[in-house]
């Protein structure tokens, strides 16, 4: 009986013990995995931002040609209201353009001259 009692308590301590280093094993490789994802969006990111900036901006021009486009053909057939309805629309979609060229070129500036502070998502502290 005094055997079997050692045995358990035994076997307890060391499932306790062994329960103890797994999980700090287990969060170190899931740390690691975590910020090994992290840093492949990152790149993701970076290498893919221009482009995508790039077809913002030609999106956002050729929406603004095309508002300024049907604005003077509708303009040409109404009346003088019209007239004016149809240049502040040319004008806001111009307005609009331009933002996304000046975010686009942010965008740009952002991605292309990096630190090595830069490295890091702002708010991720996975692994430290």
């Amino acid at each position: 009986m005094k055997g079997k009692i050692l045995f358990v308590a035994g076997a307890a301590v060391g499932y306790v013990l062994g329960a103890r280093a797994g999980r700090g094993a287990y969060v170190k490789i899931k740390d690691q995995a975590v910020q090994k994802g992290v840093q492949q969006a990152e790149g993701f990111v970076k290498e893919n931002a221009p482009v995508v900036a790039k077809k913002a901006q030609d999106v956002a021009n050729d929406a603004a040609h095309a508002v300024g486009s049907k604005a003077k053909s509708v303009s040409g057939k109404g009346s003088g209201a019209t007239d004016k309805v149809a240049a502040k629309a040319t004008e806001a979609a111009h307005k609009a353009a331009d933002k996304v060229d000046e975010k686009a070129d942010d965008v740009k500036k952002q991605t292309s001259g990096t630190s090595p502070d830069d490295d890091k998502l702002p708010g991720v502290t996975v692994g430290e």
